[in-house]
């Protein structure tokens, strides 16, 4: 399938530039005010995919600028999301002991009694840091 295509002439040089289209709003409808929070607003957002199909979309907001960025940041997820499910299992256990090996490896060039205190407070600060970023990106990007 082609995808659309815009032409463009650059008046210095006579060429002509070919862009992609990408993703564009057609239509947003205001639907109603959210009943759980105040100042929050809900839109219902129509949007022209690249490949000419169009798909609405319900958005919360603050503003109708707020919403359209949910959509947006919604649909950088679902991308990221894509590729990094793609990783196997065995690369993201290869990092995590490459983390402590390079731990293990900055530790014991430090004296004896501060190698174990070291090695202990790094461990535990990785552990709670992938916890803590896993459990915010969880819970932020949960469907509703």
């Amino acid at each position: 399938m082609i995808k659309n295509t815009q032409l463009g002439v650059n008046a210095k040089q006579n060429e002509v530039k070919i862009v992609n289209m990408k993703r564009k709003v057609l239509n947003v409808s205001y639907r109603k005010d959210s009943d759980t929070f105040n100042d929050w607003m809900k839109y219902e957002i129509e949007i022209l995919n690249e490949d000419n199909s169009t798909e609405k979309i319900p958005a919360y907001g603050k503003d109708l600028q707020d919403a359209l960025s949910r959509v947006v940041h919604d649909s950088k997820v679902q991308k990221l999301e894509r590729k990094t499910k793609r990783i196997p299992s065995m690369v993201w256990v290869i990092l995590w002991f490459g983390y402590i090996t390079a731990l293990w490896q900055y530790s014991i060039t430090l004296e004896k009694h501060w190698a174990a205190i070291t090695f202990s407070i790094g461990m535990v600060a990785i552990t709670l840091t992938v916890g803590y970023i896993s459990n915010w990106f969880r819970k932020r990007n949960k469907d509703k």
